[in-house]
């Protein structure tokens, strides 16, 4: 019997956009999956099934592609991530600020982020990805934060990332700071990031206040 998985994978690889749009709409429509179970054991599994072809060009073309289509699909999933919001009934009244850091382009991790934080009562803003430390702080200036989430998927983004840290902490101190996404999640000890939160899965994000830092 073919998997979810396996058939989301098959969707993906034949660049059925509509297909496996209507697939993940379905089965949260039919409450098989929560919007948290439907980033963990299906969209990011499928995002890290790509299956070289020999052709790095062929290779990044579809890597391009299944982004853009994960994308697609996280953004058509925002009606569940509200109707979760309001059936988990936590609003905690704290604003979390969600970015990457320069030169960092995949942001599909701080979308889920941002959409987990959502659910558990946080209001979330989304910044986005490749977000210059110059922006972000004047970002901060004009809307205040009590939270900011920094997502670094790339390990050769760790030193940027840890000085953007010092820099946010010395310009505003008041705040806390969490760190997260794959780059981090395959950390043993991330302490030099000296972030006050450290975040290795979407479990973390449930209850900052209650977090400490790895």
């Amino acid at each position: 019997m073919i998997t979810d998985l396996a058939e989301f994978i098959r969707m993906l690889e034949s660049e059925d956009r509509v297909a496996a749009l209507r697939f993940i709409l379905d089965l949260l429509d039919k409450k098989k999956y929560g919007v948290q179970a439907v980033y963990e054991q299906l969209l990011t599994p499928a995002l890290n099934a790509m299956t070289p072809s020999g052709d790095e060009n062929i290779d990044i073309w579809n890597e391009h592609v299944r982004t853009s289509m994960i994308k697609s699909i996280i953004e058509n999933m925002m009606p569940f991530v509200m109707a979760e919001r309001d059936a988990v009934g936590t609003p905690k009244a704290k604003t979390v600020a969600v970015f990457c850091p320069p030169e960092e382009y995949h942001d599909i991790g701080a979308r889920m982020a941002t959409d987990i934080l959502t659910i558990h009562g946080y209001d979330a803003t989304l910044v986005g990805a490749n977000t210059p430390l110059r922006v972000f702080q004047a970002g901060l200036l004009s809307r205040p934060a009590d939270y900011v989430a920094i997502s670094i998927s790339n390990p050769y983004h760790l030193i940027a990332a840890r000085n953007i840290i010092a820099s946010l902490r010395e310009s505003f101190p008041g705040i806390k700071i969490v760190a997260g996404g794959h780059a981090i999640s395959k950390l043993d000890d991330a302490s030099a990031l000296q972030a006050d939160i450290v975040s290795k899965s979407l479990n973390d994000l449930h209850n900052l206040e209650g977090e400490q830092s790895a």
